[in-house]
């Protein structure tokens, strides 16, 4: 969908009358807005007067879901909401926008130019109990009903709750979807009797892969086999080796890095978090990268070029039994034919490699970090220095958005599906599942819990000028698929990498890195620009 121009509305709706007591502690009270009686419930808190505008950094497809919700809000509360449909493109001439919209990836470039207010916890954790003042000790014992939690912060995946919203240990946002890649694949192929047989002849069980060198090995199985019985040989995988504008291409590979180079005993990924020294060079992405290249002999015909929309044609056309791609892109995987498609979480590695003494181990159990493109999902913030007015309502409509009814929506919207952000959202199956009948959905389930909910769960990079790195790997990327040596090619990456993290400043950068996995010890503030 495109769309452009902007909007303001009113319409009407409801919403649960103890956040207006949320919004007291976190803000005050402010002119037009009346206290609540201390015993009576009242409807939801509303802010007379208080125009607000929204924009959206990246695809401004996202809005839809938004649009969709936001006559409740603004009626409900009196409020006028604005929304910029056309996407901001320079954070440094943001303009008049008092909410943001933005994938993760452009979390360290916000936080950089101080454009987020923190999000404090009486916005998401309910009010405690009251309790009798006459009785101190009975601190477990209620005179009223407890209030009512409706935003359920527990309910919040630990990654999104913990990581993807934050930044160091500071709550700069709340999650309105996410991303994940999974593994889809035709079930006939798996289950056909002649399949069986050709496979236990060579040693292979037709199963969903454990490990990556067991995809490899089924993608060659099924490359140039008749696996679907049609007379015409068929493909193994399908995959977004190409330019590809949604980065699957590069989280993909990624992916597969992260297995061989997320080592148990390291929080950082693609940088040393003591120098900023780029680690993408460095033995498991190498040996990522000749292995993504192999693919290219065993998918369709043009499958060096394919991009995610090409990938994804491929397989819904019947061309490959394999393909790797966003979960909750799974309503465009649906085939002609009708045949059932299985999911899975992607596969795992049994060695990894430890970066400070550069040697290989093998793994005590299967290492399968789930990687998560563009930074995790998709998040909303709240401007830096609104006053306490427009906070108020700001900070109101940031809690509405990512609540759970609204964001079970949001996520369902099909011009911008978005992967689950929520525990009891996970065993729903799919976002749309009537657009995706011939996807199991209790597989497609387990596979999204099984990655969202892992040991070790890695967003995207998240640091100031993310998409610029991840444009640098794209090029190294697309130099091993044409023919250069990945050693070669990844050496020109770290190349880019450390001068664009010279040009930035290479100790606010390390700063960002360090703040952007949450775990590590970082000072308050960064160093100066250009340090």
């Amino acid at each position: 969908m495109r769309l452009r121009g902007a909007w303001s509305v009113c319409d009407c709706g409801r919403s649960a009358w103890a956040w207006w007591m949320l919004i007291a502690l976190t803000v005050g009270q402010f002119a037009g807005c009346s206290t609540p009686e201390a015993e009576k419930p009242v409807g939801p808190p509303t802010f007379p007067g208080v125009k607000l505008n929204l924009g959206v950094v990246g695809d401004p497809a996202i809005l839809a879901g938004v649009t969709a919700a936001r006559g409740e809000w603004t009626a409900s509360r009196q409020a006028e909401l604005t929304i910029a449909l056309d996407p901001i493109r320079d954070l440094a001439t943001i303009g008049d926008v008092d909410l943001i919209v933005f994938p993760g990836q452009a979390f360290g470039e916000l936080v950089d130019r101080e454009l987020l207010d923190k999000i404090p916890n009486a916005v998401v954790l309910p009010p405690a109990p009251k309790t009798d003042p006459s009785r101190p000790n009975a601190r477990n014992e209620s005179t009223d009903e407890t209030p009512e939690d409706t935003f359920k912060n527990d309910d919040l995946a630990p990654v999104f709750r913990d990581q993807i919203a934050k930044y160091g240990t500071e709550r700069y946002a709340l999650p309105l979807g996410g991303t994940v890649l999974v593994l889809a694949y035709r079930r006939d192929a798996f289950t056909s009797a002649a399949n069986q047989k050709a496979a236990r002849e060579q040693g292979l069980t037709l199963e969903a892969p454990k490990t990556w060198t067991q995809l490899d090995a089924l993608a060659r199985f099924f490359q140039g086999r008749d696996w679907n019985g049609d007379g015409k040989p068929d493909f193994g995988l399908a995959a977004p080796l190409g330019a590809d504008a949604e980065g699957v291409a590069d989280a993909t590979f990624l992916a597969r890095a992260a297995g061989l180079g997320q080592h148990r005993d390291q929080y950082s990924f693609l940088f040393d978090a003591d120098d900023m020294t780029p680690r993408v060079d460095s033995p498991p992405f190498v040996e990522a990268l000749g292995a993504v290249a192999a693919w290219k002999t065993l998918g369709p015909p043009g499958v060096e070029s394919f991009d995610a929309a090409a990938a994804r044609k491929a397989f819904r056309e019947g061309k490959a039994a394999l393909l790797i791609d966003r979960a909750e892109r799974a309503g465009d995987w649906a085939n002609v034919e009708g045949q059932p498609i299985g999911v899975a979480a992607l596969p795992g590695s049994e060695r990894v490699y430890e970066p400070l003494r550069k040697v290989w181990e093998t793994a005590e159990s299967l290492n399968k970090p789930a990687y998560l493109p563009v930074g995790g999902g998709w998040l909303i913030g709240v401007r830096g220095g609104l006053e306490t007015a427009k906070k108020a309502a700001a900070l109101d409509l940031v809690r509405y958005l990512a609540g759970p009814d609204v964001s079970t929506r949001l996520r369902a919207e099909r011009d911008f599906p978005m992967a689950p952000v929520r525990s009891s959202q996970m065993g729903q199956g799919p976002p749309d599942p009537t657009s995706a009948p011939d996807v199991d959905a209790r597989l497609w389930s387990d596979a999204v819990s099984q990655s969202l909910m892992a040991l070790r769960v890695l967003p995207g990079l998240r640091i100031p000028q993310a998409e610029g790195y991840l444009d640098d790997l794209s090029k190294g990327r697309a130099a091993a698929l044409g023919g250069k040596a990945p050693e070669a090619a990844l050496h020109e990456v770290a190349a880019a990498w450390s001068a664009r993290t010279q040009t930035l400043g290479p100790k606010r950068q390390l700063w960002h890195y360090r703040r952007s996995l949450n775990t590590l010890a970082t000072l308050s503030q960064p160093p100066d620009r250009g340090k």
